[in-house]
């Protein structure tokens, strides 16, 4: 029984020796082999430290520099209120023709969904039907795996 599961040990380290690399701790046969194929080949396996590679963008956070961020972004308030100054306009003034500007904005997407909704029951199937097409082409993109450059 002993020998049985030592054979689907050695088995399942011989399919994934990286998951299974406890597994040479205590069997001598597959340690022997191990030190053999490192023998004849003219690689020399190095154990990586996880911990020692540089974080990428997408993996975290902890090396991002927050005091150069809040630091650049002090500097873009100080010189958009330099310039409201230089030009003789209030921040306040600026701001409210920036609202202004955005009611524009809304009222010609009232318009359109407006005339959306006049439009015919035809009309109104079809967009909804191009509307759901479009997203499901979105989602399915986005579910695709990416490739890499050497894909």
């Amino acid at each position: 029984m002993k020998k049985a599961t030592a054979d689907t040990d050695c088995q399942r380290y011989l399919e994934d020796p990286e998951a299974n690399a406890a597994h040479l701790q205590t069997c001598a046969e597959c340690r022997a082999v191990s030190v053999a194929l490192a023998e004849k080949s003219d690689v020399k396996s190095a154990s990586i430290d996880i911990n020692a590679l540089p974080l990428a963008p997408w993996e975290g956070s902890s090396h991002r520099p927050w005091t150069l961020v809040l630091g650049i972004t002090a500097v873009v308030v100080i010189i958009a209120l330099a310039l409201c100054d230089a030009a003789g306009l209030s921040p306040l003034h600026v701001a409210e023709s920036s609202l202004t500007s955005m009611e524009a904005m809304r009222g010609l997407i009232e318009r359109a969904t407006a005339s959306l909704r006049t439009a015919s029951l035809v009309w109104q199937i079809a967009f909804g039907v191009a509307f759901l097409i479009v997203n499901g082409l979105l989602i399915v993109l986005l579910r695709r795996s990416p490739r890499g450059m050497d894909a």
